[in-house]
């Protein structure tokens, strides 16, 4: 029996040493468990490699004005200047920020797309090679915008074929933001269209909008292909999410898209913790 479990009080002092609430949970599970500690000790070291040896990679996508900067400080729990992600540039740049503990935040800050086709063109290269690097893929678009058949054919033309091509459809994520703004567009004077900013909450004519606008866009989407059930070269219904970053309306969906995102998604909550999480409305 020597070579089993490691004694439990050796168990409780280690889960309590332990950074983060998954170490705590396998630890606590090994603990009752009938392993040997050979075992015990490659699986939490892998555990440990996952969550401190490499960073958790994010990919923001979107036309100028989506709400790329306020999307990140929301609901990565940065802190950038809205201004921080320069429109128009050509380069990506991959921007590292520690969280806690040894985990790190990696975001590609990728270049602008729909400024023309020649442009989107001479992006996909940088595509191509980013995006397989990335845990988490997030294209972003504007809730009130009026036509997203442009954005249908950028994911039908480069960002499917590229995650398809690289077995990470899962890791993409399609963020439709500012769901607090879609009131505009139907009644642009009149209040109960707007956000409740008092309550911090959406009008019961605005909840109705959001309802409309959520249809519409699924209906163009599965009309375009890019959502089916049961298909690995389309996005998933939960693969959609809604949300506004600015007034952290409906985040939980955004967190648990990324948490369920390809094979790594679940390390990002498990770093950033579940209090968190539940504490997004």
């Amino acid at each position: 029996m020597a070579n089993r479990v490691i004694r439990e009080e050796a168990d409780q002092e280690e889960a309590r040493n332990y950074s983060f609430l998954i170490q705590k949970l396998f630890a606590a599970i090994f603990r009752k468990a009938s392993v040997t500690e050979a075992d015990y000790n490659n699986v939490m070291s892998k555990l440990n490699e996952e969550i401190t040896g490499k960073p958790f990679r994010v990919a923001v996508i979107g036309q100028s004005g989506v709400g790329k900067s306020s999307t990140l400080n929301h609901v990565f729990g940065l802190n950038l200047p809205i201004s921080d992600i320069e429109e128009g540039t050509t380069e990506v740049i991959e921007k590292i920020f520690p969280m806690r503990d040894g985990f790190n935040l990696s975001i590609f800050d990728m270049p602008g797309l729909l400024q023309s086709r020649k442009k989107d063109a001479e992006y996909m290269n940088l595509y191509k090679e980013i995006l397989p690097q990335c845990d988490v893929i997030v294209y972003i678009i504007k809730a009130n915008t009026r036509n997203i058949g442009d954005d249908c054919r950028i994911l039908k033309e480069m960002i499917l074929p590229i995650c398809d091509c690289n077995a990470i459809m899962d890791n993409l994520i399609l963020a439709v933001n500012k769901v607090d703004i879609i009131g505009e567009s139907y009644a642009p004077d009149d209040p109960e269209y707007m956000w409740d900013s008092i309550n911090n909450q959406p009008t019961k004519k605005l909840v109705e909008c959001i309802r409309q606008k959520r249809q519409d866009i699924y209906t163009k989407l599965i009309d375009e292909k890019l959502v089916l059930l049961n298909s690995k070269d389309a996005l998933k219904p939960e693969q959609v999410v809604f949300y506004s970053a600015t007034y952290d309306y409906n985040l939980k969906d955004v967190l648990m898209a990324i948490t369920n995102a390809g094979k790594r998604g679940f390390i990002y909550m498990a770093a950033v913790g579940f209090d968190r999480f539940l504490g997004k409305s």
